[in-house]
């Protein structure tokens, strides 16, 4: 509707220029044409449990943050500021376990993602036939319903003057983010019956794959969160438990000032994705609620576990690792997401698997540097407790000696690795992004279509 008004008035300007004199008219011409290449429509989808996005300050919460912020919360943030933004019911449904808003229908999440995706095409597809851009906003849930769109779009692709480039998500909580989404990691083929593959008894679909990185994105996921950020090897038992418990911890923590400490991860086709650093391990916050004597263990031990829980995702946990390559720095963080040898995000990451290819080096570093920070975590817990002050900085440095030889160390190997495979034209082959990619060395996919069996069976009965 805004499109078309606006087309309206630009149409009204056109012609009265025709009646005034040429300066003012190229004047106005040229406003008009300003205005068509600044202006923009969006949608705002809400998360499970709420399907209007008018509800409440949610819509201005979104705009604040990631749609339209006064100022980016961080460097080169994408803001949408002369876009009008309206919100998009959708059911945001999840029968048994949510079955609000009422009243009826009430749907399970397949029914609430299909209805979800059949609305936003409906809103976005005759903006896109009309040559429209078109920016969407999707949280949670309705994350997950803006991937099906994409799916859809690119499936069924619109006529008109749809160009592709006119569309843009920004994603936040996304259990199909392609580096991490919950409903990535756990990717099942299609049932027996020959419908995608869904849990048995809450409808919840598993084959919908990874968000497509055709269309330009902005996706966003905190870090532990287990439904955007889940771990890559089911294996690790204290990982897995983490994310089910980031859940709860931070899942819902995405409208705070922790957007100003977003990391750019890095991109994948049109997709850029940035992570919400967590201050703690969700898995430690029992522990914390203890009060001082808690607080203690839990900083002794979290750089350990933080270390152990990383390798799960493809992260060797060494935050300087990496060297730099076509002019492109490392992460220069360590955390919740799968990188190369070289410290690059991976791209080859996706569904779970086990034995996940990393540089050994930079997991020795990786513990080294826990291995310092919980030390020093401790001594100045207890230094506090005393009344004194912490340990000095030039003791810690001393300390990390050892961490910052082998990674040195690393980056010389490195270095003499990627020039040596780059002369002999080896490098997608050899290079040591090649080799060390924090894929995993064996696919869980058979494991998961054995299990997929066993839910078409339960299925089968459930029907």
């Amino acid at each position: 509707m805004t499109a078309a008004l606006l087309a309206a008035f630009c149409a009204i300007v056109v012609a009265l220029s025709s009646l005034l004199a040429p300066a003012l008219a190229y004047r106005l011409e040229k406003l008009v044409a300003d205005i068509v290449l600044l202006a923009g429509e969006g949608w705002i989808m809400t998360g499970t449990g709420q399907s209007d996005p008018s509800v409440g300050n949610y819509m201005d919460l979104v705009r604040e943050f990631y749609l339209q912020p006064a100022t980016p919360w961080f460097p080169g943030q994408t803001a949408f500021p002369d876009y009008v933004f309206n919100g998009l019911v959708t059911p945001e449904q999840f029968c048994p376990i949510v079955c609000q808003p009422l009243p009826v229908p009430q749907l399970d999440f397949a029914g609430s993602l299909a209805e979800g995706a059949a609305n936003l095409d409906a809103a976005i597809r005759p903006q896109l036939e009309a040559g429209d851009d078109v920016t969407v906003f999707g949280y949670s849930q309705s994350a997950v319903v803006s991937t099906l769109a994409m799916q859809k779009l690119l499936a069924d692709v619109p006529g008109g003057s749809y160009d592709p480039d006119n569309l843009h998500f920004v994603l936040i909580g996304d259990p199909n983010s392609p580096i991490g989404g919950i409903l990535s990691r756990l990717h099942f083929v299609d049932g027996l019956d020959g419908n995608m593959q869904h849990i048995p008894f809450l409808g919840i679909p598993l084959g919908i794959g990874s968000g497509p990185t055709d269309f330009s994105a902005s996706v966003y996921s905190t870090e532990y969160d287990g439904w955007s950020n889940f771990p890559q090897d089911p294996t690790n038992l204290v990982a897995v438990l983490n994310a089910l418990m980031g859940i709860l911890a931070v899942h819902g923590a995405y409208f705070n000032d922790n957007l100003g400490n977003a990391i750019d991860l890095g991109s994948i086709g049109g997709n850029d994705f940035y992570m919400l650093p967590t201050a703690e391990l969700p898995i430690l916050g029992p522990l914390y609620g203890l009060g001082d004597i808690g607080r203690l263990v839990g900083d002794a031990l979290a750089p350990l576990l933080k270390v152990a829980i990383d390798w799960s995702y493809g992260n060797p946990g060494a935050p300087d690792a990496g060297i730099t390559v076509d002019g492109v720095d490392p992460i220069g963080a360590a955390g919740s997401w799968a990188v190369t040898a070289t410290g690059h995000l991976s791209e080859d990451t996706g569904v779970a698997g086990f034995l996940l290819r990393m540089d050994p080096l930079q997991m020795l570093a990786g513990m080294q540097y826990a291995g310092v920070q919980s030390l020093t975590n401790t001594v100045n817990h207890l230094l506090d407790f005393a009344g004194q002050a912490p340990l000095a900085q030039s003791i810690v440095d001393s300390l990390l000696g050892g961490y910052h030889f082998t990674i040195e160390l690393d980056q010389a190997l490195l270095t003499g690795w990627h020039d040596l495979a780059t002369q002999w034209n080896l490098l997608d082959v050899l290079g040591p992004d090649a080799i060390f990619n924090g894929a995993p060395l064996i696919s869980a996919q058979p494991l998961l279509d054995l299990v997929g069996i066993g839910f078409s069976l339960l299925n089968y009965l459930d029907a």
